[in-house]
């Protein structure tokens, strides 16, 4: 309530917005009219034009889209076959704890002896 007599209170309780004498009398009429001259001037522009793609254009998309293909399909047996090809985690473990030099000198450098290994494998666990 506050709010509407704020307003009542500025506009002193008349409509502000106004509308010319006889303005809707004849209002249908026309815009019955203006309707019609609207329609008849779309009716009156050119259809749109059909933009055709030549058979020439047409053949080399086609061709790209082979390429672009051909290319995807190769790659992707060229990684296939690298895959294959390489050698399994398994092996490579297999070949690292067998090398028994290197171990040696992975031991020597931690300065660990038989006793301090063997104390780590049981108390550790």
């Amino acid at each position: 309530m506050k709010e509407e007599d704020m307003f009542r209170k500025y506009d002193s309780g008349r409509n502000p917005f106004r509308t010319p004498s006889g303005y809707f009398e004849d209002f249908t009429p026309r815009l019955m009219e203006r309707i019609k001259a609207e329609g008849q001037q779309t009716a009156a522009q050119p259809a749109p034009v059909r933009v055709t793609v030549k058979p020439v254009r047409r053949l080399m998309r086609y061709a790209a889209a082979a390429v672009i293909a051909g290319v995807c399909i190769g790659a992707g047996t060229y990684l296939y076959q690298r895959q294959l090809n390489l050698p399994s985690p398994s092996d490579a473990m297999a070949e690292y704890v067998l090398d028994e030099d290197e171990l040696d000198d992975v031991l020597d450098y931690e300065m660990l002896d038989n006793s301090k290994i063997a104390y780590y494998l049981t108390e550790a666990y």
